[in-house]
């Protein structure tokens, strides 16, 4: 029986994103502005604040940099909004910044035999949610249906398996196919880890605008205004009062990089999504700059079975484009301070991450010269590559343009501004390439997003028996095994050079001297608000 307890040894790094568009770098790109009708008959400020305790700081102000949340619904908020759901939904697993799981509502959790497809998770006692009502296991099933009927982000992960309530805080999932990452999938980082109370899944529409968590804060909707800032009080019923460690948390929207640094610089805000083209500044104004490698950017060559580009099909000519990219020379001029060259499609530390494979293609055009010959191209040929207009990714593919160029490869790259379009091009077959970011996430969940035939970043549904033997094997082993096959599909994705990736990048937070507890690693890229505290 596989365990995981409180502190247990660190786990793989935590998931950034499921299916992540290639918006990633630039989150805007992923979410839709929505005007919220928050209601007004929240709990109010007061007597929660005091329910906070002497200890707690004042206000915490955040800034997110993404559009607003179209919901407030852990079951249906994409990733990238995790922050507004994790102050108020305690997750059943915490996932901490130094990557390590611990007890939320559940205080222990393990596989069930063999296989990964039996998880059992025994809940904490005496847990209230916000609207007094009472943690238990026949609840977190209730929970975890609704997850599944939401259809959100997460919910394919959960398809298909079976809940149960195995006692009054017992909780058994039978899995439907081998799944060696519900721990993961139970955090607060991919949102559906936080449980909603039975109030509020009987009435799901008021989900939207208010909170039913029994985490350490909830949403004060009479001290928001949608789509500017969202206000969070003491949940006066939360089982951790020493962890309640403020007594206001305002989450601001503030999507204009330079307008986000003003506010941080000048103390308006204390804690901020930060942009590349502002770390500079950052670190100049005395900000901490917290930033760890969290996605890789390049090109996904989609047709490698020749539809519209014939050349494709030849791993050797896939295999030239890799030689042909110098990923220095674009690292240092797109991405100065916070990207890094890869030639493998994860960052390091990542979930199968192999040192031997990050100079895996060497930049080398006479090498390119030599293996486009041998594929019959000894003059080249043309190909044409769709990309959108942020995160640089429209820079990067004129760098490779003029790159490939000097291999014989003519690059047409075809702009999109409107993201809508890009997405549309790349995911619909209509380009044998696109421009990439993709974030590092367990390879479990990396499968069906990136490479298995039904994955939205393999438009043109290419299988490969060996590989899809190895995602099988990895499915079911035990975690001692996991690394050892997660960099056996990379070694794979590598050498059959699927995808060109250039460069990993770290998206950046910033906070000032007056919090401490802004931290990250490499096991954990993602700033946990729960963590941050008032400074001294």
């Amino acid at each position: 029986m596989r365990s995981f307890r409180a502190l247990d040894a660190p786990r793989r790094p935590r998931r950034r994103a499921v299916a992540r568009r290639p918006g990633a770098l630039t989150a805007a790109a992923l979410a839709a502005a929505a005007s919220l009708a928050l209601s007004a008959c929240s709990p109010s400020a007061g007597g929660s604040a005091a329910a906070a305790g002497r200890s707690a700081g004042g206000t915490l102000t955040v800034g997110f940099s993404v559009q607003a949340p179209a919901t407030l619904d852990p079951a249906k908020a994409p990733q990238n909004y995790a922050w507004f759901e994790q102050l108020a939904y305690e997750p059943l697993i915490v996932q901490r910044s130094d990557g390590r799981l611990a007890p939320g509502l559940a205080q222990s959790w393990s596989y069930a035999g063999t296989g990964n497809t039996t998880f059992v998770m025994h809940l904490r006692p005496g847990v209230k949610f916000s609207d007094g009502s009472p943690l238990t296991a026949a609840g977190v099933v209730a929970d975890l249906r609704y997850v599944v009927h939401s259809a959100g982000q997460m919910s394919p992960f959960l398809s298909g398996d079976t809940f149960t309530a195995t006692g009054p805080l017992t909780v058994t999932i039978k899995a439907a196919a081998p799944n060696p990452d519900f721990p993961q999938i139970l955090t607060q980082d991919d949102v559906v880890g936080g449980m909603i109370s039975q109030p509020g899944l009987r009435a799901p529409a008021r989900l939207g605008t208010r909170t039913f968590g029994a985490g350490p804060y909830m949403i004060d909707p009479s001290q928001t205004v949608a789509g500017d800032h969202y206000t969070y009080v003491p949940n006066p019923s939360y089982y951790d009062k020493a962890a309640t460690h403020w007594k206001k948390v305002i989450i601001k929207v503030i999507t204009d990089p330079q307008s986000m640094l003003n506010a941080v610089r000048t103390g308006q805000v204390q804690v901020a999504n930060g942009d590349p083209t502002t770390i500079a500044a950052a670190k100049q104004a005395g900000l901490s700059v917290i930033s760890e490698p969290d996605l890789w950017m390049g090109v996904t060559l989609a047709d490698r079975g020749g539809v519209l580009a014939r050349p494709l099909a030849d791993v050797r000519v896939r295999q030239a484009l890799n030689y042909a990219t110098s990923r220095t020379a674009i690292s240092r001029a797109l991405f100065p301070g916070t990207g890094a060259p890869t030639s493998q499609a994860t960052v390091p530390g990542g979930y199968g991450y192999d040192p031997a494979l990050a100079r895996a293609y060497p930049y080398d055009v006479a090498k390119a010269r030599q293996l486009l010959a041998a594929a019959g191209y000894p003059h080249g040929f043309t190909l044409k590559i769709v990309t959108g207009e942020y995160g640089g990714m429209n820079l990067m593919a004129q760098a490779l343009a003029q790159q490939w160029q000097k291999a014989g490869i003519r690059l047409q790259v075809t702009d999109y501004a409107n993201s809508n379009q890009f997405y549309s091009a790349a995911f619909g077959a209509k380009f044998p390439a696109f421009m990439t970011v993709f974030g590092q996430i367990p390879v479990w969940v990396e499968g069906p997003s990136l490479f298995l035939p039904p994955a939205s970043y393999n438009p043109f549904h290419t299988a490969a028996p060996a590989l899809a033997a190895l995602y099988g094997q990895e499915s079911r082993s035990s975690a001692a095994q996991q690394p050892r096959l997660d960099q056996q599909i990379q070694a794979y994705l590598a050498g059959q050079a699927w995808f060109v990736p250039v460069v990993t990048i770290g998206l950046p937070y910033y906070a000032t001297k007056a919090v401490a507890g802004a931290t990250t690693s490499a096991r954990a890229p993602l700033l946990e608000l729960d963590e941050i505290r008032p400074a001294g």
